[in-house]
């Protein structure tokens, strides 16, 4: 029932922060689609690009906080981009976007339909530009409008065709005639006809399924959407937490529909915990009953994706049995690695190093107990020797000492033989 007009649409007509929903906006939307952007080997942004998770600051030099900092007290080291979108790292996002620069990412937000942005405009006498390492983690002039924001996860979920948000697809007057014999006839007339909205393709097919494949991990464990989950159908999608918890999204997608709700006060009152899970739980309130009548589906994966297992660590090809973590990563053809991980190539080299050395210490041990053992036994064999000269002098003294003084034993003999 409709109770008031011309009242504040919050869906059309608010302004709000988006938070961590804008990473996949404004930075890894960029990143994977653009020719224009390139890690610092020259190579094409992946899923399995990294980035260390580590204390950072802005160029400004006002540090950068992850959400977890207080509860954890640690950073996480190096971190994958799928690592990145599934547990909305904060650092590591801004870190991706310095790399590709905030005016692609720039570029790619208004290409999807995010009409509030500033490029560089005075307001009261102050400059303002969302063109920022800033603008990573939603932190813009004048936040977006929650139907431009679902307009954008639309597009990723679409295959990449930006439709322009559309509230009605036509309007039609029925006039009744009457014939002769007092029949009603009905004829439609269309007054407006909004059935053929205006596509237009702001990313690549490859890149949506891309994105598509690390917003499905952001549902599940250990994601930070999982109280968005529902098993009916394949689902992904992304939170959005403003940094005082003023505001809470949640934009996500099936292979049929896309749905953004946002959940927080006018006035800005600090949500509690169980207020910000509200856009989550009331996502999957809607989006579960819409499809329960349908058959499970996915999404569609095209052309030119292809699978490779990589080094969870470092998103570089696994070095056998120093690798203890892998797992298949999905890419564009031609954007593979082709590298081996670094730090498994560090652990083999170590282990050989470490064998090099214990096979030279065991042949220097071999070596010096057989130098050991050739001297004893040439000790021995001198003790030996020594000992039959001290025995042959012995016998010599004893047979001198029982002949006759004078006579030899041959005289003792002849004697003998005279009686």
């Amino acid at each position: 029932e409709k109770e008031a007009s011309r009242t504040l649409n919050r869906a059309t007509d608010t302004t709000r922060q988006p938070g961590s929903t804008f990473k996949v906006i404004s930075t890894f939307s960029a990143a994977l689609d653009s020719a224009r952007a390139k890690d610092v080997n020259g190579m094409p942004f992946t899923l399995a690009s990294t980035q260390v998770d580590e204390k950072y600051a802005y160029d400004n030099g006002v540090e950068v906080h992850n959400w977890y900092e207080k509860e954890e007290k640690r950073y996480r080291g190096i971190q994958t981009m799928r690592n990145a979108i599934r547990d909305s790292l904060n650092i590591v996002t801004v870190k991706f976007l310095t790399q590709i620069t905030p005016r692609v990412g720039f570029e790619y937000a208004e290409n999807l339909g995010i009409n509030t942005l500033v490029d560089d405009e005075e307001i009261n006498g102050k400059i303002f530009s969302d063109v920022n390492q800033t603008l990573a983690l939603g932190g813009i002039t004048f936040g977006v409008r929650n139907i431009e924001l679902n307009a954008a996860f639309s597009t990723i979920a679409n295959g990449g065709e930006y439709i322009v948000p559309r509230l009605y697809t036509k309007v039609t007057m029925v006039n009744e005639s009457r014939d002769s014999h007092g029949g009603v006839t009905e004829a439609e007339t269309v007054l407006l006809d909004n059935t053929k909205p205006e596509k237009e393709r702001v990313l690549k097919k490859t890149t949506c399924w891309l994105l598509t494949s690390a917003m499905k991990d952001v549902v599940k464990e250990p994601g930070t959407g999982t109280p968005a989950y529902f098993s009916t159908t394949a689902i992904a999608g992304k939170t959005g937490t403003t940094e005082e918890s003023n505001d809470v999204w949640f934009s996500g997608y099936s292979p049929n529909y896309t749905a953004t709700v946002w959940a927080g006060y006018d006035n800005n009152t600090k949500l509690n915990k169980t207020e910000e899970l509200l856009a989550m739980t009331i996502w999957r309130q809607i989006m579960s009953n819409i499809d329960a009548n349908k058959k499970y589906s996915d999404f569609e994966r095209p052309k030119g994706i292809v699978e490779k297992v990589v080094c969870a660590e470092t998103g570089l090809l696994p070095v056998s049995k120093y690798c203890s973590h892998t797992y298949t990563e999905y890419f564009v053809k031609g954007t593979e690695p082709t590298a081996t991980c670094y730090l498994g190539s560090k652990k083999k080299k170590e282990e050989e190093e470490k064998r090099r050395k214990k096979e030279q210490e065991e042949r220097e041990e071999a070596e010096r107990k057989a130098r050991e053992q050739k001297e004893k036994e040439e000790r021995e064999k001198k003790k030996n020797e020594e000992e039959e000269e001290e025995e042959d002098e012995e016998d010599g003294k004893t047979n001198r000492g029982t002949s006759r003084p004078g006579r030899s034993s041959r005289d003792e003999e002849d004697e003998d033989e005279d009686e």
